[in-house]
């Protein structure tokens, strides 16, 4: 078996791939590209797997097929040509991804760059993401919950709960998922009410003090109706010891409820209501992971504390990648609330099927931080030194109507009207001293109409081609006041205004070739755009408010392969790629007055190019071993005007050609040149590797299992500039479980499982420490850095118990 693991992983990382899926749902045999018979051609997103053929695919020992909506209808994956993984409820279940930043985990072409603001978080596909403070960018990674896209990507990091699948589209997705889908598209189905009455329960307990309690409740109240039910409460305490109150920081607090309505009023008429709420608390902090000397300062060029000395906040820590403790007087928090409402109605007209998607979705999120993680207090007399307070509020509603054709034959179709139409609001405020002291609020518009087709014509019974193209206009707004003292109309002191608006079209062609029944290799073309948007952050100005950040556009290539072997005892999907980005949205800071001021720009051309691979194997009825790798080659191609990091070597000239210099008239307004640097948190190989065994017992009432995952990534820089120490080398993190399972009708699981078994810690993102060294080439003052370790960095076990009636 450690052999068999070796070569697939080795095999893997040599071919790439499209698609991954484990426990996947699966369908009858049917011709290729047709729907299922007991479904509509747009199936409900909520929808589990068949049940009896499912059953069939267990007991004869073969792989699932599975099933995805990455272009908006039900198809089997090996007839989609996209690259998509596809996680279900089971797999979700078993290897414990309880949140999309552990999804990383199974699926090795995505990383998530996440920190103590979930606002700064980032879900990166390919190496391509968006890590911007502003609320007036979105993401080029979108986010979709039950057929509703979020506004915000930070809503998606608020935990999960009664998942059905989990999707993750590779590459623009623009043609059919909107504008926030230039790298790609992470798909949440959440599960819908089941045809008979059902109820479930699941707890966790671990030894880093967390308990987590899962439970739902379904079934038909009548024959027309169906209710689901579920609630989710998570209490754990914190894993970084704070030297300065003797507390520990880190910890959770969340709980939340969905309920799911579905209505057959007719037997052509199907309406499904879906109302959500949820709130996660948490107390996230950084932790120092580099101080150069004794000499290091904090806020060097500012003098914001008596001394400004980083020393006497040190006493007890020992900087390092595995420092989980800190020293700081403000107590951090991250309080966000959400809420989404959806109305999906679905009416059969005989040819085709008109569904409508109707969204409203609310948001909030209190934060709270510690600036300069010490607990030093400042020369203008406040206790807390230097720490900030911000709010957001989001809200959105959103429209969809489609048109997708019924049966088979050869030509179908998906085509739709979209509308949507929100705003996020933002209150800032930094306690500090001199030109660090911050109060503002914000807020950024954006109202989008589209229009969009896609049809599949099939040319002869094997022989597919794909087509698609939408239109897109969004007009975009803000409003800024800075609310300083200080203020005047060149900080926007009575207030800034603007509006834009954008059209755009993107479209898409593919060409798929059935080798045999179950083999498929396919050739795409896609182009994909992020809008423009406002750099909404300190430091905003009436130059900001009239000129937003221009937008960013994408043109992909891409060729593959999925096909299944032996039987169906191996599936195996293949990728190649190749994407060109032009005026790639990033964030960068620079020395403004002193203070380090964060700041969007365009950077001209980058490349995101390699190859993927996923296999699963399943060699007879009770083992099965899945494996995904990829090699990504993401790197700027042109940006000569970059901001320098803090002590990168300094000549004094007027055009930066040397990458890793820092050149201008002074330190301060001094640029780099980053053509040929790769980009931010983007490892240049990654792979995974998961195993389970069923353990039969005749004799007993259950039945035994063993599950194991690997996963590894190559080495990361964390700050696109290329600062060498915010440079994470490769690690590997090892999780697995054993445990008993029955299903007798009332099936119940218990497992014990480890987290992190070898304890490899690791950082979710590193940075200069806030106001360290702001200035270019300065070295006199010394270097630090700050880290984000998550809960996941270290080693813990724990027990899950699961019943269903």
């Amino acid at each position: 078996m450690k052999r068999t693991a070796v070569l697939l992983a080795s095999a893997a990382a040599l071919v790439g791939s499209p698609a991954f899926a484990q426990a996947g749902q699966i369908v009858p045999t049917e011709t290729p590209g047709a729907t299922r018979p007991d479904q509509p051609a747009e199936a409900d997103q909520g929808v589990g797997a068949n049940a009896q053929a499912q059953a069939a695919a267990q007991d004869s020992g073969q792989l699932e097929d599975i099933v995805v909506t990455a272009q908006k209808r039900e198809q089997r994956l090996r007839d989609v040509p996209v690259a998509v993984t596809a996680l279900t409820a089971d797999t979700l279940i078993a290897r414990g991804i309880n949140d999309v930043a552990a999804v990383t985990r199974a699926v090795p072409s995505l990383t998530v760059t996440q920190t103590d603001v979930a606002t700064s978080n980032s879900i990166n596909i390919r190496g391509i993401g968006t890590n911007a403070f502003s609320i007036g960018v979105e993401p080029a990674v979108a986010v979709v919950l039950d057929d509703v896209a979020l506004l915000q990507q930070a809503q998606a990091f608020s935990g999960l709960s009664d998942i059905a699948r989990i999707e993750v589209l590779r590459g623009p997705q623009g043609t059919l998922f909107g504008k926030g889908a230039s790298a790609g598209v992470v798909n949440i189905a959440s599960q819908a009410p089941s045809s008979k009455l059902e109820a479930g329960v699941a707890t966790q307990l671990t030894t880093d003090q967390e308990f987590r309690l899962d439970g739902s409740i379904s079934g038909p109240v009548t024959d027309w109706l169906g209710v689901r039910a579920n609630f989710f409460v998570v209490d754990r305490d914190g894993y970084i010891n704070n030297r300065a109150g003797g507390d520990r920081l880190g910890g959770e607090k969340s709980n939340g409820v969905r309920i799911r309505v579905d209505i057959d009023p007719t037997s052509r008429l199907n309406i499904a209501l879906i109302a959500s709420t949820s709130r996660n608390v948490t107390e996230p902090v950084r932790t120092f992971r580099y101080i150069q000397s004794a000499n290091t300062r904090i806020f060097a060029v500012q003098p914001y504390f008596a001394g400004n000395l980083l020393a006497p906040g040190l006493v007890g820590i020992v900087p390092g990648t595995g420092n989980y403790e800190t020293r700081v007087n403000v107590r951090p928090k991250s309080d966000s609330e959400q809420s989404l409402y959806i109305g999906r109605a679905t009416l059969d007209l005989g040819f085709a099927n008109l569904i409508s998607v109707t969204g409203y979705q609310t948001w909030d999120l209190a934060t709270r931080e510690d600036t300069d993680l010490t607990d030093l207090a400042s020369i203008a007399g406040n206790a807390g030194g230097v720490s900030q307070i911000s709010d957001y509020n989001a809200r959105q509603f959103s429209q969809e109507l489609r048109l997708v054709s019924s049966g088979g034959g050869p030509f179908s179709y998906v085509g739709g009207l979209y509308y949507a139409n929100g705003h996020t609001d933002r209150s800032f405020q930094r306690f500090a001293f001199g030109p660090g002291a911050q109060q503002w609020t914000g807020r950024a518009g954006t109202e989008s109409y589209a229009a969009f087709g896609q049809a599949t014509l099939n040319i002869t019974g094997t022989t597919h081609v794909d087509g698609g193209i939408r239109f897109n206009r969004e007009t975009i707004d803000v409003r800024f006041t800075d609310l300083r003292s200080s203020a005047t109309a060149a900080t926007c002191g009575t207030g800034c205004a603007g509006d834009s608006s954008d059209d755009q079209i993107t479209y898409k062609a593919a060409l798929r070739q059935d080798l045999n029944r179950s083999t498929m290799v396919y050739a795409s073309y896609a182009t994909g755009y992020k809008g423009q948007g406002y750099d909404v952050s300190s430091g905003f100005t009436p130059t900001r408010a009239s000129t937003p950040i221009r937008p960013e556009h994408s043109k992909a290539y891409e060729v593959g392969l999925k096909g299944q072997f032996f039987d169906n005892h191996v599936q195996l999907n293949l990728a190649g790629f190749w994407t060109d980005y032009k005026d790639f949205q990033t964030q960068t800071a620079a020395n403004v007055g002193g203070v380090l001021t964060f700041l969007l720009a365009n950077a001209p051309r980058l490349r995101s190019r390699g190859i993927e691979g996923d296999v699963s194997i399943r060699p007879f009825r009770a083992l099965r071993l899945d494996g995904g790798a990829s090699y990504t080659d993401a790197r700027i191609q042109e940006f000569s005007t970059a901001t320098c990091y803090p002590g990168e070597p300094f000549v004094v000239g007027t055009v930066a050609t040397t990458p890793g210099v820092c050149v201008g008239a002074t330190t301060s307004t001094g640029v780099q040149n980053l053509a040929g640097a790769r980009l931010a948190n983007a490892p240049k190989f990654k792979y995974t590797v998961s195993g389970t065994y069923d353990v039969t017992l005749p004799s007993l009432p259950f039945d035994g299992f063993v599950q194991a995952d690997w996963s590894y990534q190559s080495s990361v820089n964390f700050d696109i500039g290329g600062n060498p120490l915010t440079f994470q080398r490769g690690y590997g993190v090892l999780n697995g479980s054993i445990g008993l399972k029955a299903d007798d009708g009332r099936g119940y699981q218990i497992s014990l499982f480890a987290n992190n078994l070898l304890d490899k810690h690791y950082a979710t993102q590193i940075t200069a420490a806030s106001g360290s060294n702001t200035d270019a080439g300065v070295t006199n003052t010394g270097l630090a850095t700050a880290q984000f370790l998550s809960r996941d960095s270290r080693r813990y076990f724990g027990i899950r118990a699961r019943v269903r009636y």
